[in-house]
C-alpha cells in the first residue's frame, strides 16, 4: 500500500452537545471553515462548533480516510467520549475492526485550534498548512518502535 498523503479525521464539539465527525486534508483550513459558516457543512452551520474535541493524523489512502470517518460516525456518544480522552483508542479499534495495521495519529487539538486563529489566510490560499512539517519518515519509524 502506497501512502498517498496526511489526512485529518476530527471530531467537533458543536453548541448543542452533539459531536460532527469529519475528515479532511488540512485540519486548520477546515476548521476556520466550520466556524466561519463558509464553505461548512450545514450540520455546522445550524449548530456551531465550539472546538475541536479530538483530531487524528492518518496517513494512508483517501479510501482508509472514508472508511475511518464513517466508522467513527457510527459511534455512539459514549464511545467517542472514550476516544476524546483516550485518543490511542481509536487506533487500535478501527485496526481490528480493518484488520490491518494503520498509521493513525492522535494530535493535540488545542495546537490545531491555536494555529488556525492565528492563520495568514493569504498563505491558505496558496495551500499552507501549519502541520506539514512532521514528516512521514519520522512517524513511519515510531509506528515501528510501537
Amino acid at each position: 500500500m502506497s501512502i498517498e498523503r496526511c489526512f485529518w479525521l476530527y471530531l467537533l464539539e458543536c453548541d448543542n452537545g452533539a459531536f460532527y465527525t469529519g475528515y479532511t486534508k488540512n485540519l486548520a483550513i477546515r476548521y476556520h471553515q466550520h466556524k466561519s459558516g463558509k464553505q461548512s457543512a450545514k450540520y455546522t452551520r445550524i449548530y456551531k462548533p465550539i472546538k475541536i474535541a479530538q483530531c487524528w493524523r492518518l496517513f494512508d489512502t483517501i479510501g482508509t480516510a472514508l472508511r475511518v470517518e464513517r466508522f467513527i460516525k457510527k459511534q455512539d456518544r459514549k464511545t467517542k467520549l472514550q476516544w476524546i480522552k483516550n485518543p490511542e483508542e481509536l487506533k487500535l479499534r478501527v485496526s481490528k475492526n480493518m484488520e490491518r495495521e494503520l498509521i493513525l495519529f492522535s494530535f493535540d487539538a488545542s495546537k490545531v485550534e491555536e494555529e488556525s486563529n492565528k492563520m495568514d489566510w493569504r498563505k491558505v490560499k496558496n495551500g499552507f498548512d501549519p502541520f506539514e512539517e512532521i514528516p512521514i519518515s519520522s512517524l513511519n519509524s515510531m509506528q515501528e518502535r510501537a
